[in-house]
């Protein structure tokens, strides 16, 4: 590990922080800055020692080891310094007793440097425990890198994260080093070399990090709490697994390698099984949440995590039902649970499961007094601490505790959680958060089902809605039916009355049988971009509407150009929309008194009036009253007919426009689409 490539490696390291030191000095007066400018000048004069001892075959213990011991040692006081800026009175804060271990490692290490420097060698076991040593202070040093960064305050991350980049560097390197050297020296050799370099890549970011120049603010987390026990965890193992590794080294003899290997091999197998562990991981949830808080939950994070659950949605994600018991049973770290929604009485019918696949899914009937008690007091019920449960929660093993979902006093449902993979004891704080999140569940449930309820009513109103105009349009041949009836008595030998009447009767006929098209539920609607791509004669309707209605009896007067004028639409719907319309302005004008439809192309604005010289109407009924359905001046009236040809008209694109004055008359305008292309002359 000597010789001209590892000197300059290192004389750069050395220059490198050197340079980082001065400028620390001169530009900043920070306490953090300070503990970072120490840093940078210990490292760099560990690495001009080393540059030197590589130049010149001389290597002293004193100033190599020791200098590796105090470069690491200061470089973790300075992220201690950076963590205690945002630490509040929390006495069991897991970085601070990663920061305490740390540093007991490295008393041990300057122990162990100081040893060597007597004399004892670097042979045997105290060269081992050194090389141990080396190893768990770069895993720690990774560990507190890690809290740095997660326990920062979002809004400071962006001025820590080259910083926690640079100081992962460093320790990370050391890691692969010193393990190699524990496994295989001579490999390690390259990797002592190339330090210098590494450690210089860093110094940029660390630069860059300080003219960021943000303040720290720290804040503890479960989140955080979780990862450092988890990384440490992997420290542990790493450090077990290298000492197997040696003893395997010294007893194997020549099978001594090949042990090691599978060794490691297993190893880094099982490791994987329990990393994955939903069983370990809810094991260590409970040992954090029972020795290092007051309180079990970050009540934060629950809600959130709560909510999130609950409100996604898409392939994947399920039904709702299901999400609500995955929200409820993720908060006691349950594997599965299933939701019962009441019925009648005593009846819990089976909704949804999620996992739970040992559960009979079948409807329970519970004890009134569990009923009772869940109702009034939302009380969490522990199954193996109950009895009278209904036989198939009792008789599984797995059953843990029922959640009830109330909603407006009312017990609504319940949720069965299934036993957790870590024993778990409860406490106050988890009946308070099951029972808070059971009531917004509930509330989840109600919603859906009153969404459901509204939707089955929304059927039933179309039906009805639709049923209404068809009663309205009946109502209007029935009356036009009775007129025929009662003139045929006087003008049954007429002939032309008879022509009329046949004529009437099949115009009344094909009326019926679209309407009990329309009646039925299998005819959609079309929509609107449907109807404006039909066209038809407008003329020509209004034509047939006029005889049509001057058979029975009206006077209704066309006034149009006397050639086809098209317009988009559908023929049936726009017929009955301005017959709706004749229809009102016939009613309100005294008998024999003219109905006038004019109709006017004007540059392709095509334009109908409905003119009536009847009672009229004030402009606070026209506002209020003409369009609002169910609502008629008339005895008979359905209230509906000019409701329903204003909303053809809309749907076809179209416009419809009231001008009256009461005692003199009434004119509805109606404007049709734009459509310059669908005219065209005889």
């Amino acid at each position: 590990m000597t010789g001209s490539g590892a000197a300059l490696s290192h004389w750069v390291a050395a220059g490198a922080f050197a340079f980082m030191a001065i400028m620390l000095l001169l530009s900043r007066k920070a306490v953090a800055t300070w503990w970072l400018a120490l840093a940078a000048a210990v490292t760099a004069l560990w690495a001009a020692a080393f540059a030197n001892g590589a130049a010149t075959g001389q290597f002293f213990a004193l100033t190599l080891s020791l200098g590796e011991t105090l470069r690491t040692g200061t470089w973790i006081v300075l992220i201690a310094v950076l963590m205690r800026l945002g630490w509040q009175d929390e006495q069991q804060n897991p970085s601070r007793n990663v920061i305490h271990v740390m540093l007991g490692i490295v008393v041990v290490q300057l122990a162990v440097d100081i040893a060597l420097a007597g004399g004892l060698g670097l042979s045997g076991a105290l060269g081992f425990l050194a090389g141990m040593c080396r190893v768990a202070i770069a895993i720690g040093g990774l560990v507190l890198v890690h809290n740095l960064f997660v326990s920062s305050a979002p809004a400071n991350r962006w001025s820590l994260n080259l910083l926690c980049l640079a100081l992962a560097g460093i320790f990370g390197y050391d890691l692969n080093l010193f393990t190699l050297r524990l496994l295989d020296a001579p490999l390690a050799a390259d990797f002592f070399d190339a330090r210098g370099f590494a450690n210089a890549v860093t110094v940029p970011l660390f630069l860059i990090s300080t003219l960021r120049n943000r303040s720290l603010s720290m804040q503890l987390s479960r989140q955080a709490a979780f990862q450092t026990f988890a990384l440490g965890a992997v420290g542990s193992y790493l450090v077990a697994m290298s000492l197997a590794a040696w003893g395997l080294g010294i007893v194997g003899g020549d099978w001594g390698r090949l042990f090691q290997i599978v060794l490691i091999f297993g190893a880094m197998l099982a490791g994987a099984v329990v990393l994955f562990s939903g069983r370990a991981r809810a094991w260590l949830r409970v040992k954090i949440n029972k020795h290092f808080f007051a309180y079990k939950y970050d009540y934060r994070e629950e809600w959130l995590r709560f909510i999130a659950t609950v409100s996604r949605s898409g392939p994947g994600f399920g039904e709702l039902p299901a999400r609500v018991v995955e929200a409820v049973a993720s908060i006691v770290d349950s594997p599965g649970g299933a939701l019962y929604v009441r019925r009648e009485g005593n009846n819990f019918v089976p909704e949804a499961r999620w996992n739970f696949r040992s559960l009979d899914l079948a409807a329970v009937d519970l004890d009134p007094a569990i009923i009772d008690s869940l109702e009034t007091t939302s009380r969490i019920v522990e199954c193996e601490a109950t009895s009278d449960l209904p036989r198939q929660i009792a008789a599984n093993p797995r059953a843990w505790l029922i959640v009830p979902l109330g909603h407006v006093d009312a017990l609504t449902a319940i949720i069965l959680l299934e036993r957790p993979r870590a024993p778990r004891t409860l406490n106050w704080e988890d009946y308070d958060i099951l029972r808070t999140v059971g009531r917004q569940a509930a509330s989840y449930i109600a919603e859906q089902s009153a969404l459901e309820s509204l939707e089955e009513s929304k059927k039933f109103e179309e039906f009805n809605r639709r049923f209404a105009f068809i009663m309205h349009d009946i109502k209007n041949l029935v009356s036009q039916l009775s007129l025929v009836a009662r003139n045929a008595e006087r003008h049954a030998d007429n002939p032309d009355f008879r022509a009329d009447m046949v004529a009437t009767l099949q115009s009344s006929v094909g009326k019926m049988n679209d309407m009990l098209a329309r009646l039925s539920q299998e005819t959609a609607a079309p929509s609107a971009a449907h109807e404006r791509d039909d066209s038809f004669d407008l003329r020509a309707v209004l034509q047939e509407i006029t005889d049509d209605k001057n058979r029975t009896g009206a006077n209704v007067r066309l006034d149009a150009d006397n050639y086809p004028l098209e317009i988009g639409g559908t023929r049936a719907k726009m017929e009955q929309a301005i017959g709706h319309l004749v229809q009102n302005a016939i009613d309100a004008s005294p008998a024999g008194a003219p109905v006038d439809l004019r109709l006017r192309n004007e540059a392709g604005a095509v334009k109908l009036i409905v003119d009536d010289r009847g009672c009229g109407m004030s402009s606070e009924f026209i506002e209020r009253e003409l369009f609002k359905p169910f609502r008629s001046t008339k005895v008979s009236g359905f209230g509906i007919g000019a409701y329903e040809s204003r909303e053809i008209i809309r749907a076809a694109g179209g416009r419809l426009d009231v001008q009256s004055t009461e005692g003199e008359g009434t004119s509805f305008i109606v404007h049709f689409p734009v459509s310059p292309t669908r005219q065209r002359r005889g």
